[in-house]
């Protein structure tokens, strides 16, 4: 049984056409949940409501004053603590690299431009080997197969984008 717009129309405490009244009449006398909740409706509806106490909202605007400042420390403390933690970490971890560099500078310095140089020719032999793939591959596989390939992406893509927007909406309203 869908409870939905019986609730809301008990929960927003709005006016009702006489057909919704009679709607909400007959399912009032069948569902005990909605009962239950038009009786606490009623019975909110009918207590008197009470003044805070004098100098209440002085009290709470200090107190969440309080709590906002021990919150601004303790963030701030705990910021130092992790910024000093990872510069530790970081200078115990590169420890033997700092020792080697202050000992012979030169040869630390000759290491890295050989590894650069020999990461940048691994680059270039690995763009070389996917130029020779590109030219030599299309001619192994029919074109139909392709454009079977470049559908499917397409398609996949699609389903991607799709799903993408349907779960990253954000909730309107509240």
């Amino acid at each position: 049984m869908d409870h939905r717009p019986f609730k809301d129309w008990l929960l927003n405490a709005q006016n009702l056409s006489a057909d919704e009244q009679r709607q909400l009449n007959t399912h009032l006398q069948g569902c005990s949940s909605c009962t239950a909740l038009a009786e606490v409706n009623l019975t909110l509806k009918s207590v008197k409501m009470t003044a805070p106490a004098a100098g209440f909202a002085e009290r709470f605007q200090l107190r969440l004053e309080t709590q906002k400042k021990a919150l601004r420390r303790r963030n701030f403390w705990g910021f130092v603590l992790l910024t000093l933690s990872v510069v530790g970490g970081l200078a115990w971890i590169s420890r033997p690299v700092l020792k080697s560099m202050i000992q012979s500078p030169v040869d630390l310095l000759g290491s890295w431009f050989t590894s650069i140089l020999s990461f940048w020719a691994t680059l270039q032999a690995m763009g070389h080997a996917g130029e020779v793939l590109v030219r030599v591959v299309p001619g192994f596989i029919p074109g139909y197969i392709w454009t079977i390939v470049l559908f499917s992406a397409c398609g996949w893509s699609l389903v991607w984008v799709f799903s993408l927007i349907k779960f990253a909406k954000l909730p309107q309203g509240v």
